[in-house]
């Protein structure tokens, strides 16, 4: 069984048989589909007759395995400039703009403010700085202690 296995979403795809890659499918600037394998292409008008005409099967894209907007391993709301890991404080730190002085930490925190705990996603460092929490998490449903 082939899979393609997406790079750019919705553009390009990198074809596998047993885990070793056989070929690629990119959309052109026709709008048309190229499959290229076993040294020869073949077009397609859509993505619809390719599925069709071949045995192919597509992974669905995950934005999540999108390494981009990570630091450290940690999500982030945006794409991080600047990212560094503050090892005094055991922090992924990011910036949201390239020349911005403000800095975010990737991933969850619980974060008591006036005695309230609550989950935040990405919170400022000047915060974390400021109020008890623990964290960083990978995820939301991550229990803190």
């Amino acid at each position: 069984m082939v899979t393609a296995k997406p790079i750019v979403k919705n553009k390009f795809w990198i074809l596998k048989e047993d885990n070793q890659k056989v070929g690629t499918v990119e959309k052109n600037s026709a709008n048309e589909f190229v499959v290229s394998m076993n040294n020869a292409q073949t077009d397609y008008k859509s993505i619809r007759t390719l599925k069709n005409h071949t045995n192919i099967v597509f992974e669905e894209y995950n934005r999540i395995k999108d390494k981009q907007n990570q630091v450290n391993g940690f999500p982030t709301n945006g794409y991080p400039h600047n990212a560094v890991y503050n090892i005094k404080e055991r922090l992924p730190l990011f910036t949201k703009k390239n020349k911005s002085k403000s800095w975010y930490a990737a991933g969850y925190y619980q974060i008591t403010i006036n005695g309230k705990t609550e989950t935040h996603f990405c919170p400022k460092h000047i915060l974390l700085k400021r109020y008890p929490y623990s964290g960083p998490s990978k995820n939301k449903e991550f229990v803190f202690l």
